[in-house]
């Protein structure tokens, strides 16, 4: 016998024992004796010795104790040496003719608010004021019907700006061309909608719901906390107009929230519980990445930015054990990441199966590299993506290549973290930004122990309430 323990992390909470084995992204239950033979088997099973001193150490029986090593092997925790963090094959490897399932279609490159943290410049993305027109618009959306998979049977577009509202013309005429080519395609279409909601209209209301758009709110905070950070040019705050504006969408269907976090509104336990009994289905909350002190966070802000999520985090498995949602969509994500198996060299679909198209016909690695002419893969005038250039970036930034994270254990959960935030403080998304890294294994840890013990109390939870789709937190 000559075995080791694989790269594995220990978790322990409310009397419960798991070991998430990091090559595969695998959490198994472990009991008090499999869990003491996988501890006393740390410093290997290497010698008859070992495996004796190991079997008497356990106060087991030598044959129960056999058992449990072939288990541990079965599923791989115990491995031989020349064996460890072997992954297996994986789902998101880069090819060069693979189609896109979801684009991004920026419809207007301006935005009514001056947000002073936004990463896009007031939605200008180092350019112009521009409203993409209906036949740039039409052109993507072709373009995103004829080359995809003959057997993709449902595509996504989301709206996007600066602020999509201010050309509802074109969003109106993209989903009317685009339903009308996924009906000759023999296919589905979704629209989402990333919107600062101060333009929502009752004629809008009744334009989202005829397409089944899943509209998401930015908001920082409550009253005069978000007033600050998202005001209007003019210097007016927008919290309560937003709120009134969109009450409409609220009664009429699920609508989410999403919070950029910076130094000024750390309280997102208020504003999560606020937002929520307000209407909202579900609230997320981002880290600001700014690189500005005025709002990007520090060592301490990112601890009482844990606790806060701890507290959530609490009421979320609470509530699922109870067999009822909360919406704190972070802690979800993570879930259905665990439960998923996320083991992946890419965080996002970023370049795989997302692409972001700009007014001008652009089309870039997402919808935050608009605007950057290194991350553009093509142009949609010009017969749509490079799929050399494509493939190139994309091997350049997988997470394979980055030393800064071979040792990391959530390394294969958040798979090198944002392309952008990592472009943006490194200069180059393929540098790991690692300032970010303990505040995410913390946060990983918290999202792993709140899935075990979902699993433990009430498993059928997951599969019936987590869902199957992709989210950016960006």
């Amino acid at each position: 016998m000559n075995l080791v323990v694989d790269e594995v992390v220990s978790l322990h909470s409310d009397n419960l024992s798991h070991v998430f084995h990091v090559p595969t992204s695998s959490l198994y239950a472990m009991d008090s004796e499999t869990m003491s033979i996988l501890e006393g088997a740390r410093d290997g099973l290497h010698t008859d010795q070992s495996l004796q001193k190991l079997t008497a150490d356990s106060g087991l029986d030598p044959a129960e104790v056999e058992d449990i090593i072939d288990n541990l092997v079965k599923l791989r925790l115990l491995v031989p040496p020349g064996e460890t963090g072997n992954r297996g094959p994986l789902a998101d490897r880069p090819q060069s003719g693979r189609s896109m399932g979801n684009l991004v279609l920026h419809v207007a490159h301006t935005c009514n608010l001056g947000c002073g943290y936004c990463y896009a410049e007031q939605g200008l993305y180092k350019g112009k004021a521009t409203l993409m027109n209906e036949e740039r618009a039409h052109e993507y959306v072709d373009w995103l019907f004829d080359q995809c998979d003959p057997e993709t049977k449902s595509l996504g577009i989301t709206f996007f700006g600066g602020e999509p509202l201010l050309n509802l013309k074109v969003m109106k005429s993209a989903a009317a061309h685009a339903r009308e080519r996924a009906d000759t395609d023999n296919k589905s279409v979704r629209f989402s909608v990333t919107t600062n909601g101060t333009l929502v209209t009752p004629e809008i209301v009744d334009f989202l719901a005829a397409i089944d758009c899943v509209v998401t709110v930015s908001l920082d905070g409550i009253g005069k906390t978000n007033d600050r950070l998202r005001p209007f040019h003019s210097g007016r705050g927008s919290y309560d107009l937003v709120l009134d504006r969109i009450q409409p969408l609220l009664e009429r269907g699920k609508v989410a929230a999403r919070v950029t976090v910076t130094r000024q509104n750390l309280d997102v336990v208020d504003t999560v519980t606020t937002l929520l009994e307000r209407g909202f289905a579900e609230v997320g909350c981002s880290p600001v990445d700014a690189k500005n002190p005025a709002y990007d966070l520090r060592g301490e802000d990112y601890e009482v930015l844990l606790d806060g999520f701890g507290t959530l985090s609490r009421r979320y498995i609470d509530e699922a054990v109870q067999g009822r949602k909360y919406g704190f969509s972070n802690i979800a994500n993570i879930i259905k990441a665990v439960h998923q198996g996320h083991n992946k060299d890419y965080p996002c679909g970023a370049g795989l199966q997302m692409v972001a198209g700009a007014p001008n016909g652009e089309m870039s690695l997402c919808h935050r590299f608009v605007g950057e002419p290194d991350y553009v893969l093509g142009n949609v005038k010009e017969g749509g993506i490079d799929s050399h250039r494509r493939l190139q970036i994309l091997e350049d930034i997988q997470l394979s290549e980055r030393s800064d994270c071979s040792s990391c254990w959530a390394r294969y959960i958040c798979s090198g973290g944002c392309h952008h935030v990592n472009f943006l403080f490194e200069g180059d998304p393929s540098r790991t930004y690692l300032t970010h890294c303990d505040y995410l294994r913390a946060w990983y840890r918290m999202g792993l122990e709140a899935y075990a013990e979902i699993m433990s109390r009430n498993p059928e939870f997951v599969g019936e309430f987590i869902d199957p789709g992709f989210l950016c937190n960006q």
